[in-house]
């Protein structure tokens, strides 16, 4: 199955553009399907941000891999693809980058992409070998959220990338305290809210405004 990219909500006047990135598995030649949880989990979370941006002309976009497995890093070749898509669709207009679970790690391999210009990652898996990698554009907006019971990903992991990006000059925040699991669906709507006003405040910084004040800096 070749890799695809859907158009979740197609604004009639797009502004800002999030592509949102489905998790998978460490290792696996399985083709990537619809049905699986990890893509299901991240097709609930495109939904909610169609829905949170459709007054402010932002349209989404859904990437499914050619293949469930990160397999040293083959999905970053897709997700790049999926931007270079974006790009010639929507041709300088922001896109804001969301990633759950693995696709959140290859999230972090797009902090220096042109045109991204706010990232989220939710549940993210980090491994310390990414954090020299991640090279991200100056004063880059990131959010990391982990549920402080993810016994699957580590909210550690989180709170080092928010560090090692912070020093690297991307403005970064990790919120890794709130109780929940890996599939963060204890508070869904609260995480769904915080990944929207995250990316709405800084895609379109001149209409919107998150309506409560960030976590202090971890």
């Amino acid at each position: 199955m070749s890799r695809s990219l859907r158009i979740v909500r197609r604004s009639p006047r797009t502004r800002a553009v999030v592509l949102v990135l489905h998790g998978g598995q460490a290792r696996s030649d399985e083709p990537t399907t619809w049905r699986q949880l990890s893509v299901w989990r991240s097709r609930w979370l495109a939904g909610s941000l169609a829905r949170a941006g459709r007054r402010h002309g932002v349209s989404v976009a859904f990437l499914r891999y050619a293949v469930r497995g990160w397999n040293d890093g083959a999905p970053v070749a897709d997700a790049r693809w999926a931007l270079d898509e974006l790009r010639q669709t929507w041709p300088g207009v922001p896109i804001g980058v969301v990633g759950y679970s693995m696709g959140g790690r290859v999230a972090l391999r797009l902090v220096g992409e042109p045109d991204v210009a706010a990232m989220a990652t939710v549940s993210a898996w980090v491994e310390a070998a990414d954090l020299p990698l991640m090279e991200p554009t100056a004063d880059l907006p990131v959010l990391l959220l982990h549920g402080a019971d993810d016994q699957v990903t580590t909210p550690c992991g989180s709170l080092l990338t928010a560090t090692r990006l912070r020093e690297a000059g991307a403005l970064a925040r990790a919120d890794v305290e709130q109780p929940d699991t890996h599939a963060m669906v204890r508070r869904a709507r609260t995480w769904h809210r915080l990944v929207a006003e995250h990316l709405l405040a800084h895609l379109l910084p001149d209409e919107v405004t998150v309506s409560r004040p960030p976590s202090t800096p971890r």
